[in-house]
């Protein structure tokens, strides 16, 4: 079952990257169209699904304690997959540019489109819960830290990068946040049409990937070495010591696992790279072209790596 969720997920990306690409080499879209999408997607539909997210968040008192859980390891899980990154770009000498891209990838992964349908059918409404207390989260790290790492690898200085933290979905997010930390509620009349755009967004981004592998060259960016390494500690390696520590940590410590917030977590952490992150790369001036093939690879390659990961949180937690 759990394979053929992952298949249908990633069928419905690839049919709407797809259309993409047909309209980039039909000439329905061009050079200049394909950014006013990357436009369109980075000041209007990314913040309203930031924005919306938070106001669909819903925390009973039963499940609160569990959910502050969530959101700890989330926050230690995403920085541990960005350390990851770090060293290994650094080991293998991967610097400049394609390093920041690499980075940012090695800790921001698919975790709505992807991981909210898988998680959803094998753990249900509780599971979602805590996803979407996991990519509450990645959204917050992703439009501060992640801006940073991302803008700094151009050459840019560290005020430089910082600097670019404030923009329009740093914004949208924090808005979100305080809206859902004090529970402020806004009418429908006003929250669903921005949610219904908001959640255009995956569709929008996939077409733009679309669109970008219609302009580029496809042999010469699937050749490089880097796209592969970043798939393989994406799906493999990290997934594989994070298992590892909840099973030790559980072990030595005499505490009770709690499988399904384990689950979650390393599920979330073993998705393949985030959409968002090129549309990010192409308006901070990163290699936009870069994030396109680590998509591409490691979305294909997860239909693999993701059945493997849940025989292992089922043989080990």
């Amino acid at each position: 079952m759990e394979t053929r969720i992952i298949i249908s997920q990633i069928f419905m990306l690839a049919v709407i990257v797809l259309t993409g690409v047909i309209a980039g080499k039909t000439k329905v879209f061009t050079v200049q169209s394909k950014d006013m999408l990357s436009k369109l997607i980075f000041n209007i539909s990314l913040p309203m699904m930031l924005f919306t997210n938070f106001l669909k968040l819903e925390v009973t008192p039963r499940l609160l304690a569990n959910s502050m859980l969530v959101l700890s390891l989330a926050f230690f899980t995403i920085l541990f997959m960005l350390l990851a990154g770090w060293i290994v770009a650094k080991i293998l000498k991967i610097g400049g540019g394609e390093a920041a891209v690499f980075r940012a990838h090695s800790m921001l992964g698919n975790t709505i489109f992807l991981g909210f349908p898988l998680i959803t059918a094998l753990y249900g409404v509780e599971g979602l819960l805590y996803a979407t207390m996991f990519q509450f989260v990645s959204s917050i790290l992703m439009w501060t830290l992640g801006v940073v790492v991302i803008t700094h690898g151009d050459g840019s200085s560290w005020r430089k990068s910082v600097h670019k933290v404030f923009n329009i979905n740093t914004f949208a997010t924090i808005a979100g946040l305080v809206f859902f930390i004090f529970s402020i509620k806004l009418p429908d009349l006003i929250v669903k049409p921005l949610s219904e755009f908001g959640s255009a967004n995956t569709w929008l981004s996939m077409l733009y990937i679309g669109a970008m592998l219609a302009f580029s060259d496809i042999k010469g960016l699937l050749g490089k070495r880097s796209i592969y390494i970043l798939s393989v500690n994406r799906l493999v390696f990290v997934p594989a010591i994070i298992i590892a520590i909840f099973a030790i940590f559980y072990s030595f410590s005499g505490l009770e696992a709690d499988k399904l917030v384990s689950s979650v977590i390393i599920l979330e952490a073993s998705m393949p790279c985030m959409a968002s992150v090129v549309i990010m790369a192409r308006e901070l001036g990163a290699d936009d072209h870069l994030a396109v093939g680590n998509v591409f690879v490691s979305t294909i390659l997860s239909i693999l790596t993701l059945p493997v990961v849940l025989m292992a949180i089922n043989k080990f937690l």
